[in-house]
């Protein structure tokens, strides 16, 4: 008796078209990600330089850990938010941080780039001029969107 396959070619086919789009659609799906990653860096950028500690919390993980160049770590989003407040009450601050690079591995993403920040005492005295480098790792959230789970910085006041 003679075997025959007859939906084989059916088979091959959707098996073949099913690795195009799971193959095709990396890039894509990367590219989406290094926007989403750095609308953050942007929307950082923004509530930092409005003094807004609350609108910085929102892109912050809840298990987040701040690490500030020559000072202890900051663990949780409330001690980050209540840094900022205390951060913004004292002085007003404007931040840069560049574009960097963008690496996405399994739900977490790494950004890296030069910052440079400016800081003006509400108090009246001299403005501190700060300039540095930053590292950030984000953890996806489960709604898809990015969060900041580590903020690691370096800084060189200039005089």
């Amino acid at each position: 008796m003679k075997s025959r396959i007859v939906y084989a070619p059916s088979i091959f086919f959707v098996l073949a078209m099913s690795i195009m789009l799971i193959w095709g659609s990396g890039p894509a799906l990367a590219g989406q990600d290094d926007v989403a990653i750095d609308k953050v860096r942007l929307s950082f950028n923004a509530a930092f330089n409005e003094g807004n500690a609350k609108a910085m919390a929102q892109l912050i993980d809840s298990n987040a850990i701040w690490l500030p160049a020559g000072k202890p770590s900051i663990v949780g989003k409330d001690k980050i938010l209540a840094h900022y407040t205390n951060v913004f009450a004292g002085a007003r601050s404007k931040l840069e941080l560049t574009p960097g690079d963008i690496q996405v591995c399994d739900g977490w993403a790494f950004m890296s780039g030069d910052n440079i920040r400016a800081d003006t005492p509400k108090a009246g005295g001299t403005v501190k001029q700060v300039s540095g480098h930053y590292l950030f790792v984000l953890k996806k959230q489960p709604d898809g969107t990015w969060k900041i789970a580590r903020d690691i910085w370096n800084e060189t006041v200039k005089p």
